[in-house]
């Protein structure tokens, strides 16, 4: 009997899972060579304080996955006090480079076999204080009362224009007033509307619908959690989950609940806004006991003096210098004479120099800023060097080691690196022009460091989320209904491609989509948008497709126009996307990572034509950016996508209103039957 107690003492141990990979390239170039999980936040890193907060809820075993920078990881968790034989909590890094969604992860735990019991799901970017221990035993007494509880999602109470609350946290959920069960969900990023089903209130008393809420990305799972992703192989995201549980309820028999917390504090660092806002909180004390100086950093701690002014020992301040307020300093820092800053945080052996400005900005270890400097709303890395009278405006992002010569002004939203990033998803073709090949050969962006300094300009992707382009654009201060309407940028943009939402039209066919086919358009576009953020697997977003044309009985032609114009969509939801170059720059990992699933689609020679008439439509309608749609039609004519004799027959076929599209496709063509000549002369030559 003692036996089998231990081992059902054994099973309730508290585990929790930590996902330390974001999937994507938001905090690019900074995560360039090193993980998001150890970047420094306040006097922290991401992993300090999760870690803390875990130990301190009684958890006894957590898991760490993780895809990039696994060795630092590990490394750093083998030379920490969690890694001692007599640590309360122990910590296992899991790492595969296969791990490319959450969905993955889940997998892979659920293979493991490491879950015993309920445990407690996070992502890897998290500040949090809530009580989780106390909300895990709610969970279990939950699964006492409801055999088929699945999984409880933490929120906390936050209004539409709380700091803490950006674009991506915006959802509307709506619940069983009295025991807070998920009857409806959606996430509302760009969507003004949103339609909950009658029967969500015909099948319930009372029904509470939740927009005040702040999704803290931690949630309570039961043990069946993994298995339902190993089953459900479209499961790539928490959100996917959710959703897929509510769609198959009846099916499935899971229920899904949430916990609103009325104490504590929990926010999940998914951008650079997101920084900026928890950083702030941390200093002004909402995080507490999360505060520099309760937590022990480096052997030392920070004294607290009014106004939130943290100091290490060690720190040195100039004559007449002003710490306004919410200043963190840490050790070894030296601040020159009348130098001014406020709502910001200098790390470790910084040195300032003298009659420097510094406004809501982060300075990582060992920056050196020159005399006569102005710094506002910006972030450097580790050993920037900025020379005498450098401006630095708002939203520039500086990666480790960059130097910038005295007297620049480096231009808003600018992210500068200090080694040439390779894209691994370059089209690796030589006919492209030589300023949209890899950067392996360029030089320093001299115009905008100086000619004595040192960086590179880090172009942002199409794998940067849509809610992102608009964080960036004022990547400090802007609150989601400050932005510019979405809707009305459509409007007045005459771009016939849409964005989630909005309604597709078809100039070409004189006439408008029917509403089932525009929300077939919208699944599809979000479907791209999920695939090259998250690397869905080519057959799982297929599968996506096919359901969406049989539940709207979408003809396989508008399958094959609509998901071309979602594909040259993509990029216009990057940031800086005005030039042909801009455009395919942005479009070049699109292309390369959905080709698999495009040539499922695009095979017979009228849906070819289909294809060509969705670039046309397109170019029609996006003139600036035209002349990239050419190289886009000639890497599908390298791949075998597009035939020769389809493209000349398209365009033969092109109607006096394309008359652009013509002298714009007119080289490309001629240069297809000068190439098609010179071959055929080839073999005759051979012959003879």
């Amino acid at each position: 009997m003692l036996n089998v107690k231990d081992d059902l003492k054994q099973q309730e141990i508290s585990q929790a899972v930590i996902v330390a990979d974001n999937f994507n390239k938001k905090f690019s170039p900074l995560t360039n060579s090193q993980p998001l999980f150890l970047l420094p936040v306040v006097n922290g890193t991401f992993m300090d304080y999760l870690l803390q907060s875990l130990e301190d809820a009684g958890i006894q075993e957590t898991f760490i996955f993780c895809c990039s920078h696994n060795n630092i990881i590990r490394n750093y968790i083998n030379s920490s006090h969690w890694s001692d034989k007599d640590s309360p909590m122990s910590v296992t890094v899991i790492s595969d480079s296969g791990f490319l969604s959450m969905g993955d992860i889940m997998r892979a735990l659920d293979a493991k076999a490491l879950i015993r019991s309920d445990f407690i799901l996070l992502n890897g970017a998290i500040i949090t204080t809530f009580p989780l221990n106390d909300i895990l035993e709610d969970h279990r007494k939950c699964r006492q009362a409801d055999k088929n509880s699945a999984i409880t999602l933490l929120y906390r109470k936050a209004s539409p224009k709380h700091k803490t609350k950006c674009k991506e946290h915006c959802f509307l959920v709506a619940v069983e007033s009295k025991s807070n069960r998920i009857r409806y969900y959606q996430r509302i990023n760009k969507v003004k509307t949103s339609l909950i089903p009658l029967e969500v209130f015909q099948e319930n008393d009372e029904v509470t619908v939740h927009y005040n809420l702040l999704d803290s990305y931690i949630s309570i799972c039961s043990p069946c959690v993994p298995p339902l992703f190993s089953d459900n192989f479209d499961y790539q995201s928490m959100d996917d989950f959710v959703r897929g549980l509510l769609v198959n309820e009846e099916l499935l028999g899971n229920s899904m609940y949430i916990h609103i917390a009325d104490v504590g504090y929990g926010a999940n660092i998914a951008n650079l806004y997101m920084y900026d806002a928890v950083s702030q909180d941390i200093m002004s004390r909402w995080t507490h006991p999360i505060v520099p100086d309760l937590i022990e950093s480096h052997g030392c701690t920070f004294s607290h003096s009014e106004h939130n002014i943290y100091k290490q020992p060690g720190v040195e301040v100039g004559r007449n210098c002003q710490l306004k307020q919410n200043v963190v300093i840490g050790k070894g820092a030296a601040i020159g004479d009348n130098t001014f800053i406020e709502n910001s945080v200098i790390g470790r052996n910084c040195i300032i120099g003298e009659n420097v400005v510094i406004k809501g900005s982060y300075l990582w270890n060992r920056v050196s800023v020159g005399d006569g400097c102005n710094l506002n709303m910006c972030l450097l890395g580790e050993n920037v060097k900025l020379q005498k009278n450098v401006q630095i405006n708002a939203g520039c992002i500086l990666g480790s080691e960059v130097v910038i010569d005295e007297n620049i002004v480096v231009p808003a939203l600018t992210r500068l690196q200090a080694e040439v990033f390779v894209d691994e998803d370059s089209f690796g073709e030589d006919d492209f022009d030589a300023n949209l090949k890899s950067d392996q050969d360029k030089t320093c962006d001299f115009s905008v460091v100086g000619k004595k300094g040192h960086g590179y300009i880090c172009k942002t992707t199409v794998e940067s989320d849509e809610e992102d382009e608009d964080v960036l654009e004022d990547i400090w201060g802007k609150t989601i209904d400050e932005s510019v309407d979405d809707d009305e940028e459509s409007e007045s943009s005459g771009s016939e491609i849409i964005s989630p939402g909005e309604e597709v039209s078809d100039e070409s066919e004189g006439g408008g989509y029917d509403d089932e086919t525009n929300q077939f358009y919208n699944e599809v576009l979000e479907s791209l948008q999920r695939g090259i953020e998250e690397k869905v697997n080519s057959e799982n977003t297929i599968l996506e497709i096919n359901a969406s044309k049989h539940a709207y009985n979408i003809t396989i032609k508008e399958v094959n126009t609509l998901l071309i114009k979602a594909l040259l969509k993509l990029p216009l939801d990057s940031l800086q996307v005005s030039t042909p170059q801009q455009y395919l720059s942005s479009m070049k990992p699109s292309l390369q990572f959905f080709h698999p699933l495009i040539s499922k689609y695009i095979r017979s020679t009228e849906s070819q034509l289909d294809c060509l008439s969705s670039i046309e439509e397109f170019m029609k309608s996006n003139e600036d950016i035209a002349p990239a749609l050419i190289k886009v039609i000639h890497f599908w004519y390298d791949k075998e996508l597009l035939k020769e004799s389809v493209i000349i027959k398209w365009f033969k076929d092109l109607s006096p209103e394309s008359d652009k599209v013509r002298k714009l496709t007119a080289t490309f063509i001629n240069w297809l039957q000068t190439a098609d000549e010179e071959s055929s002369e080839d073999e005759e030559s051979s012959e003879d």
